[in-house]
């Protein structure tokens, strides 16, 4: 038998111990919970996986969640709550603005184009793959053909739309255009069914060596709209991030630190995104790899001129009205967190 004062004592030895066991096993630090809305699975998003496979979102305290959401659907996604962040072309962001969809821009992690557009070899063959002298006149040859694209109004036909009307073009007219989902585009262009297709890689160089040739890449097209470019904004509700700064700031922190490791280590990067793109071949995964980590965007910031661009190139694409009235840049942009 033990006394009453001894029973208190032990109570309160084994009371310490229970606290300091718990105290040894928890957590360093709290993680936020934050969900990341993509359009579709994409190595244009690289920055993204990257962060999630090499625990720089952990890093920074978040627990990211990865949902899709087809094609502009991100917007009302974040719009609706069922995501606090998505990524998606600065082009598609300005659309939603202008149809009072608005969210904020907090960071931008890549500034070039890489849509491509790719043609099948006779067709090519026919129309004279060498003969032109920039990217407008290859354009201007694919008058008559059928092209296919992954969306009516999407980022790729804008592309082609956008390269139409610079050439004097009626991309209405003047084409014939297909929506396939990039799989089907790729067998279609194998075919024979489709003449050509835009989209960017990995589906864009798998079309090519499926005997396809590259015909326009985003990258050489030399036109103020494109340099430099709003192409890949990571966008959240307009009051999130006054309400939210710390995550705002940890969530470009965890981007900048995946875009660098993509910059100086692309055998933990591709390592990374092999995880999510694992039916890939390793080969074409590759080359997409080194196409977006050479155009990712170090930095990953904003700037008025990208604004200036992406509504220019929204206007000659067809995007958006050429009368359309835009939100100031102050509206649409929040600068703070890539200073």
């Amino acid at each position: 038998m033990i006394s009453k004062r001894e029973g208190l004592k032990l109570a309160a030895a084994l009371l310490l111990a229970t606290v300091g066991t718990a105290a040894t096993h928890a957590p360093v630090s709290a993680q936020t919970n934050i969900t990341i809305a993509l359009p579709a699975p994409s190595l244009l998003f690289a920055p993204v996986y990257i962060a999630q496979e090499q625990g720089k979102f952990r890093e920074n305290g978040l627990d990211a969640k990865i949902i899709y959401a087809s094609g502009p659907a991100v917007v009302p996604a974040v719009l609706g709550r069922s995501a606090e962040f998505a990524v998606i072309a600065g082009g598609i962001h300005l659309a939603a603005a202008v149809r009072n969809q608005k969210l904020v821009a907090i960071a931008n992690t890549q500034d070039h184009f890489t849509t491509d557009i790719v043609v099948r070899r006779p067709v090519a063959e026919k129309i004279g793959q060498t003969s032109f002298p920039d990217a407008v006149a290859k354009v201007r040859a694919l008058k008559g053909l059928t092209i296919g694209v992954d969306a009516i109004n999407g980022l790729p036909h804008s592309f082609l739309r956008f390269l139409a009307k610079k050439a004097g073009m009626n991309p209405e007219t003047d084409f014939t255009i297909t929506a396939l989902q990039p799989q089907a585009m790729v067998a279609a262009m194998k075919s024979g069914t489709i003449d050509a297709m835009a989209f960017s890689p990995p589906f864009s160089l798998t079309a090519v060596s499926d005997g396809g040739v590259l015909w326009v890449t985003g990258p050489e097209v030399d036109m103020p709209e494109l340099r430099s470019h709003p192409y890949n904004v990571v966008l959240t509700r307009p009051d999130y991030c006054q309400s939210n700064a710390a995550i705002c700031r940890a969530v470009v922190t965890s981007l900048k630190q995946a875009v660098a490791l993509m910059k100086t280590d692309p055998s933990a990067s591709v390592a990374s995104l092999a995880k999510t793109f694992d039916k890939m071949d390793p080969q074409i995964l590759k080359q997409s790899y080194e196409i977006f980590a050479k155009y990712a965007q170090s930095d990953i910031a904003l700037s008025e001129q990208m604004y200036k661009n992406v509504a220019a190139y929204n206007k000659v694409s067809g995007i958006i009205p050429e009368d359309a009235k835009l939100p100031p840049v102050a509206e649409m942009y929040d600068l703070t967190f890539t200073r």
